[in-house]
């Protein structure tokens, strides 16, 4: 919860920084009491499986890779060392706000696909998601990686 807070915090001090925008739509806020919201915010440049999205890891063993992506987003976060910035880049198609999160000097989007994490989003970092492919790293060492997202969400949704 702290880390939430911590991010939001970050975020709106960022955004009140580049002046105001507007939001078209409110879904992009989640109303967590009388007094509080919350931003959605998308990393730009990756996309990650979707929750319940399944891939196996072994012939026998099927898992949702959706989870395994945000629990290592999680992991990341709170293991890397340095602050937590967060750099807001333009809004969605579903008016999310699009930003880059960095730990330090680490950037957390571009880190995901090296480590086999997420895939690229169209060509922000294809070159970082074929060497992961090469090495085997995360799920590309799976007996069967999960789909793109945007072709699961097609089918699933």
């Amino acid at each position: 919860m702290k880390l939430f807070a911590l991010c939001l915090l970050l975020a709106t001090n960022t955004l009140a920084n580049i002046g105001n925008f507007t939001l078209g739509s409110e879904k992009t806020l989640y109303i967590v009491d009388g007094d509080s919201i919350s931003m959605q915010m998308r990393i730009a440049g990756i996309d990650t499986p979707e929750i319940r999205q399944k891939c196996s890891k072994t012939q026998f063993q099927v898992i949702d890779c959706g989870r395994l992506s945000k629990n290592y987003l999680k992991k990341t976060l709170q293991n890397l060392p340095g602050e937590l910035s967060i750099e807001p880049v333009g809004i969605d198609y579903y008016n999310r706000i699009l930003v880059r999160v960095y730990k330090g000097d680490v950037n957390v989007g571009k880190l995901m696909v090296e480590a086999g994490m997420a895939f690229s989003y169209k060509d922000t970092y294809r070159k970082e998601e074929e060497l992961a492919k090469e090495d085997k790293l995360g799920f590309w060492d799976f007996y069967t990686p999960p789909i793109e997202p945007y072709k699961w969400r097609k089918k699933y949704k």
